[in-house]
This record gives C-alpha cells, sequence and structure tokens, in this order.
C-alpha cells in the first residue's frame, strides 16, 4: 500500500504503543529517553513513538503537526523513513489527535511546563527534523541489532535497503516485517550519534519530489475538511453576533425565524444568538430573519480605524513615549550614535488590519455529553492541543474528557491559533444547551466581519549616517496592540511583556549596524487580533527594509549594494541578495518599469531576498507587478517542488496584501463583508515569479511565510525607483499612490 492510499485516523496513545514487541523505550520529541509499555504481541514492533513495524512489512509513522497545505504531513514522515531507510510505498502517516506532550512541538511555547502540539510560525519542520531524524535512526538501529542477533554476525557487518536488512557476506536479506514478527528490543539504547546518521549524499527521499500523500484525496474530491463533517443526529447552527465587540443581546425577536421550514429552535449563547435547524441553509436564513436589540456598552463603539491609525502614528514619533514593554531589541548605545550622526533621516509607516482570507470559513461540530462534562469536537485547527484545552475551558472540565477528531484543514495563515477557538466555543455551547451534536458554520461575512486580524500598526524610523554614508545606527518604534494578550491569554502570561506576534522582524537583521534599538509602544486595540501569515514581519519588515532604501538613497547609494555592503559580515544573506540581483538582471535599464529589493529573514534561521519589478499609472495611483524574483537560503530543501509552490504562495498571498487588502471600522464595525470588498489578487494579475533556494549545509527552516515579508517593501521600493515617490502605507491604494506622487 502507498503512502498516498491513506492517511490513518487518530488513534490513542495506548493504542500507539500497543503491540511493542519487547521494546523499554520510547522518544518523544524532545528526543527523550523513557520507559514504554510493553506487550507480547508479535504482530508489530514500535521502536518508538513515532514508528510502528508490522509483520506486513506497513510502517506507520505518527505525525505531531497539523497539515494545513504546506506539505509537512508528507515532509516529516519523510525524514523519519529517510533515516530508518523506510519503503515509502509501505509507509501510512497516522495524524496525531490529542494533547500528548510527548508529541509536542519542541520549539512551540509550553503550556503548564509541558510541550504542546501547534502548528504556527514556519516552526513545523525546523521543530521537529531532529526529533524524526533520530526516531527514525534509532528504529533502523534497533532492526539492524535484531537481525544480528538471529545471524549471529556484527551487526556492523549489515546493511539496509528499503525496508530490508541486508548480510553482504552471505547474501542474506530479511525484510522489515519478518524481523518486527520475532524482535526483542535491548532494554536500554542511547540515542544515536550525529555520526551515525545518513550522508546526504546517500539520500534517497529528502531533497527529490515525492508526491504529498494529501493531493490525491484534496483532488479526487474524497478529503473531508471540517466543513464536511457529518455526524449521526446531527443538526446545524448559525450565530447572529453583534456587530460591536463586547455587546450583548437585550431582546431577541425570533417569530419570523420560527416560521422558515426547518428552523427547530432559538438559543443564546455567550457570543450571541444562535439558530438552530434541521439544514444549513435554513440556519442561515434564520439567522437573517432575526431581529435582535444589542446593548450599547461597548468601547469598541467609538472606532474609526483611520484615527486610531493616526493616534498610533502620534506615539510612534513620540520618541518621549514609552510603555512597559520590554525593548524587542538594544545594540549599542543608539541615543549617542544619532547624536553624533553626519545625519539623521526619519520616516514613519503605517499599516492597515488584514484578514486571513483563508479558503475555508470558520467551523465546528460538537457533541456534547447530558452532563455538560465532556463532548466530541470535530474541528479544523493549528493546535490539537489548544484545540482539546480550550474546549475543556469552555466546559469548565479536564482535558481527558474532550475527544478530538481532525478534518483536513482548508487553509490557516493563523487564523486558527486561537486558545479559545470562537467556533469550537459556538458548537459546544449550542450543542450543550439542545442535546444534540450540532454543526455550527461562520458564511464568509461572518469570518470577514467577525474575524480576528492582523493589527494595526504605525512605525516610526529614525537612522543615523556617517560622514562615509553608512550607517551608524537604527531605531524602529512599532506601535501595535499586544496580539499575544488576546489571542492566547497563557502563553502571554509567560511571555514577560515580549510579544513576538506584534514584533517578529523588527529589526531583527542580517546587517552590520553597530548601534540598534527597536521597542514595542504597545497600544490598546481596536479590534480583534491574531496571527497572520509571516506574523508581524510583514508589517515589520515592510517598514524597516523601506527605511533601509531611504538610507541608501540618502547615502547616494545603489539600493542593492547598499544591502551587500550591509550584508558584509553574513555570507548567507549576501547570497541570495547576490543571486536574486543576478536572476534579475539588476543593472539593466528597464522602460516603464523599476526594481525595487528587499531582504528578510525568518526565525533567524532562513533568509530570503526578493526583487519586484513593477510598473505605475501615474494618472491613476494603478501598481502593476510584472516580475517577482525570489531567492532563499532555508537550509536543508527537504522537498523542493513543495518548497517552490510554498515561496510561490508567499508571493501570490504577500502582493495581494501590498495592493489592495484592507480591513477597515467604522463605528466599531467591520465595513467589509466578502471578497466583493477585500478583493484579492486574481489569477489574471499574478506576476511571473521565479524562486530559487541556495544549496545549504544547515538543518531544514521554514520557508511558508518566510518570502512575504519582502513583498509589501521590494514593491514600494520598486515605485521610488520608477516614479521617486515614497509610499509608506500599505496596503498600496490608489489614493495613497497618488497622494505620495503629489509629493514628489
Amino acid at each position: 500500500m502507498k503512502a498516498t492510499d491513506l492517511l490513518e485516523r487518530p488513534a490513542t496513545r495506548r493504542g500507539f504503543l500497543r503491540g511493542v514487541g519487547g521494546l523499554t523505550f520510547a522518544v518523544g520529541a524532545g528526543g527523550m529517553l523513557r520507559a514504554a509499555a510493553q506487550t507480547s504481541d508479535n504482530d508489530e514492533l514500535a521502536p518508538n513513538l513515532w514508528v510502528t513495524i508490522g509483520a506486513d512489512d506497513a510502517v506507520t509513522i505518527r505525525f505531531g503537526g497539523t497539515e494545513l497545505g504546506q506539505g509537512t504531513m508528507t515532509a516529516l514522515p519523510l525524514v523519519l523513513a529517510e533515516e530508518l531507510d523506510a519503503d515509502w510505498d509501505r509507509v501510512r502517516v497516522e495524524q496525531v489527535a490529542t494533547h500528548d506532550p510527548d508529541y509536542g512541538n519542541p520549539r512551540a511555547f509550553r503550556y503548564l511546563g509541558e510541550g504542546i502540539l501547534y502548528t504556527a510560525g514556519s516552526q513545523t519542520l525546523r521543530g521537529y527534523y531532529e526529533a524524526m531524524r533520530q526516531a527514525g535512526a534509532q528504529a533502523r538501529k534497533v532492526l539492524l541489532g535484531a537481525a544480528a542477533g538471529e545471524w549471529g554476525v556484527p551487526a556492523s557487518e549489515l546493511e539496509t535497503e528499503p525496508s530490508v536488512v541486508v548480510h553482504p557476506v552471505s547474501g542474506r536479506r530479511m525484510s522489515y516485517g519478518e524481523i518486527a514478527s520475532f524482535a526483542e528490543a535491548p532494554e536500554h539504547i542511547e540515542p544515536v550519534d550525529e555520526s551515525e546518521f545518513k550522508d546526504r549524499s546517500d539520500y534517497r527521499y529528502v531533497g527529490t519530489d515525492i508526491l504529498r500523500i494529501d493531493v490525491e484525496a484534496k483532488s479526487d474530491g474524497s478529503a473531508e475538511f471540517g466543513i464536511d463533517v457529518q455526524v449521526p443526529g446531527m443538526v446545524y447552527a448559525s450565530v447572529l453576533r453583534a456587530p460591536v465587540e463586547g455587546e450583548r443581546p437585550l431582546e431577541v425577536d425570533g417569530a419570523a425565524a420560527l416560521e422558515i421550514p426547518g428552523v427547530l429552535e432559538i438559543v443564546v449563547i455567550p457570543s450571541g444568538v444562535a439558530v438552530v435547524a434541521e439544514t444549513v441553509e435554513a440556519s442561515i436564513a434564520g439567522k437573517d430573519a432575526l431581529e435582535v436589540s444589542w446593548s450599547h456598552e461597548s468601547r469598541f463603539r467609538d472606532v474609526d480605524s483611520d484615527a486610531v491609525l493616526a493616534e498610533y502614528e502620534a506615539y510612534a514619533r513620540d520618541t518621549a513615549y514609552s510603555t512597559d514593554s520590554p525593548l524587542w531589541q538594544d545594540v549599542g548605545d543608539v541615543d549617542a550614535a544619532l547624536a553624533g550622526a553626519d545625519r539623521v533621516i526619519e520616516a514613519a509607516y503605517v499599516t492597515d488590519a488584514a484578514y486571513h482570507a483563508q479558503m475555508e470559513p470558520m467551523n465546528a461540530t460538537a457533541s456534547v455529553s447530558a452532563d455538560g462534562k465532556s463532548a466530541e469536537i470535530w474541528v479544523s485547527t493549528q493546535s490539537q492541543s489548544m484545540a482539546v484545552m480550550g474546549a475543556a475551558e469552555a466546559l469548565d472540565t479536564t482535558i481527558d474528557k474532550i475527544t478530538l477528531h481532525l478534518p483536513w484543514v482548508g487553509g490557516a495563515f493563523g487564523r486558527r491559533t486561537e486558545y479559545r477557538q470562537k467556533d469550537i466555543d459556538d458548537a459546544l455551547f449550542v450543542s450543550r444547551q439542545i442535546g444534540r451534536p450540532v454543526k455550527v458554520i461562520w458564511s464568509r461575512g461572518d469570518d470577514v466581519r467577525d474575524g480576528t486580524f492582523r493589527p494595526l500598526a504605525a512605525q516610526f524610523l529614525r537612522g543615523g549616517l556617517d560622514a562615509d554614508g553608512r550607517i551608524a545606527a537604527v531605531h524602529q518604534r512599532v506601535a501595535a496592540p499586544s496580539v499575544l494578550e488576546y489571542m492566547n491569554p497563557p502563553r502571554w502570561a509567560n511571555a514577560r511583556g515580549r510579544d513576538g506576534i506584534a514584533m517578529n522582524g523588527a529589526q531583527e537583521t542580517r546587517y552590520t549596524i553597530p548601534n540598534l534599538r527597536a521597542e514595542h509602544v504597545r497600544m490598546e486595540r481596536c479590534s480583534r487580533v491574531l496571527a497572520w501569515r509571516g506574523v508581524a514581519s510583514s508589517y515589520t519588515r515592510f517598514a524597516n527594509e523601506s527605511f533601509i532604501d531611504e538610507l541608501a538613497h540618502a547615502s547616494g547609494a545603489d539600493p542593492l549594494e547598499f544591502r551587500l555592503d550591509l550584508a558584509r559580515n553574513d555570507p548567507r544573506g549576501r547570497a541570495v541578495l547576490e543571486e536574486a540581483g543576478r536572476l534579475a538582471d539588476w543593472t539593466r535599464q528597464r522602460d516603464g518599469t523599476a526594481l525595487g529589493v528587499a531582504l528578510s529573514d525568518y526565525g533567524g534561521a532562513s533568509v530570503a531576498a526578493g526583487i519586484a519589478e513593477v510598473s505605475v499609472d501615474e494618472g491613476t495611483g494603478d501598481i502593476a507587478v510584472q516580475r517577482f524574483w525570489m531567492v532563499i537560503d532555508a537550509g536543508l530543501i527537504v522537498a523542493p517542488r513543495n518548497t517552490e509552490a510554498q515561496l510561490e504562495g508567499n508571493v501570490i498571498y504577500g502582493l495581494s496584501n501590498a495592493l489592495r487588502e484592507r480591513i477597515t471600522i467604522r463605528g466599531g464595525v467591520v465595513e467589509q463583508s466578502n471578497f466583493h470588498d477585500y478583493p484579492v489578487m486574481r489569477m489574471n494579475e499574478v506576476p511571473e515569479i521565479v524562486v530559487k533556494a541556495l544549496t545549504s549545509d544547515a538543518p531544514p527552516s521554514g520557508v511558508g511565510e518566510l518570502g512575504l515579508a519582502t513583498t509589501g517593501a521590494a514593491v514600494a521600493n520598486a515605485v521610488f525607483r520608477a516614479t521617486g515617490a515614497r509610499v509608506r502605507a500599505l496596503p498600496f491604494t490608489r489614493e495613497r499612490v497618488l497622494a505620495a506622487l503629489r509629493e514628489v
């Protein structure tokens, strides 16, 4: 059976370990050795928590992340299979669908001292890579030892081929399944040393284009997404929420809704008023027929996003104003360097709120027990752990009382990272009240109007140039609300005031700048906020890479050459800049178009250079991106074609946001409601995209969000080279471009 033939449904941890043929150790994500359960059943061999080998030669590998369309459900098992030397056609993948700290992402935050399963921030492959290598190598070592004992030969004389142990001297061969049928595990095994891992030159799978295991089901329609879930006895619910956050229903007139065929009942839950019906269409029609009077008590009722953004900018510019947030970066003596600089350049940048625009709107199905203290939930999520924890908190129960089922995820981009995922809450509260399984589906309008957004942000940057035109200091002030405080209170409680969701990318640089400071001017939020693809780097990099361009212009330097000099002590940063410049033919004269460049790293490991070629209609303010080049160094590339797809998606997602995506709020109400007034890039508008990953000896690091951070700045910098106009507000609406042109 091929890996593409079957995606195993979740199993319990006890089920994972059933059939362990005498093994006495297991390896968690952190690489820790510990005792494992044992049985005498030799139908299968489970060398560790991550892999089980059946007597039928089937190799089952467990996947602790979430497949969001980024391909990690294939990439991570592939790493383990590579070190195990398994036959990929015999591999099956099981999704871990519970909160079990042993499967927690080593790079994710810890909750109450335990690891959690969490897929976000391009940390899945990077986080689990070493654990997968170790698990595969240890399992292979156990198989070699068992075969050596059976044949009475030294293990050093044995080799492996895909799912077969070979003794070249005698020509004997034994399949992994045969070994699993009799293997007795040693009482103790040490972690495999780095020297015992496969050499990259011997890789069979890693670095090649293996068909992703989710492609077939997603192509033939057999994949079940959250929105597809069907449960016996299930009904549907649509929830009418207050148009302004923080308000509650005072009077509910549901007479018209109850007259709609299929509508069963109306219930009030903490998030609003739910209409329960036999069909989703009836629930939506019933919701639309409700007449509700809402309280007018929320502080958000006075919110006007344009006014809030102007207020944020004022606080960002006021360098005497500070909050209690610790400095994000503080290197050297910025104040002294700016005071002694030959020239000081200043600029402010603003970014509007942005919607995730994931393909599948939020939805969840729940069945709550009669006593209200246990439940089954079916939900698309980026964190098995937080889905279970949040559901337990909602029902005031314990996590062992929550059973999670994981359907496919129809896009996320951070939308499904809340600690208390609101679609889960909706389904739980309605099910508890009516005593039946309930599926709650948010319409696209619900998903936009009641969304959780990338926050508004305003940034003020000051930079000092010395007499030679080199940067002496940069100071970046980011006025934005705390995202963590809202989206994940447990994580915020342990963050010590440092909000990586609001601040990543702020002066975390590959450049040699002797004096650096980045500070979070923490503002009061004006909307619900959440991590967004690229997290904060989508706006922090827009500001600091646009500002680097302004400093280059002030010093009279070519923008690319200026960056190459700044990256003189970072070979990886220089390499991607040089290759991007070569691909784009940077020095060639253009007719009617111009190039702009930006550099960004992500998570301190991956680095990308992006170059945009744009044309500008100075009569209308329209920007057209003709071409975009992206070069990255993300360490070992496990799946080249998938990496290419991820980078292209980064470019499209980033350009779409840079050119048009904008959430605005008036009187506390989100003005947008669907793709007609929140437009995203269309297929015919996508530019020619060229992406390239450089060969690297480093371990694999994230690519799912890497390139996005370069898009806004690269386009803005190209607009300046084409027109002389600096556009410092994201997105680059016609009005903003025309206003910038008038200032030239």
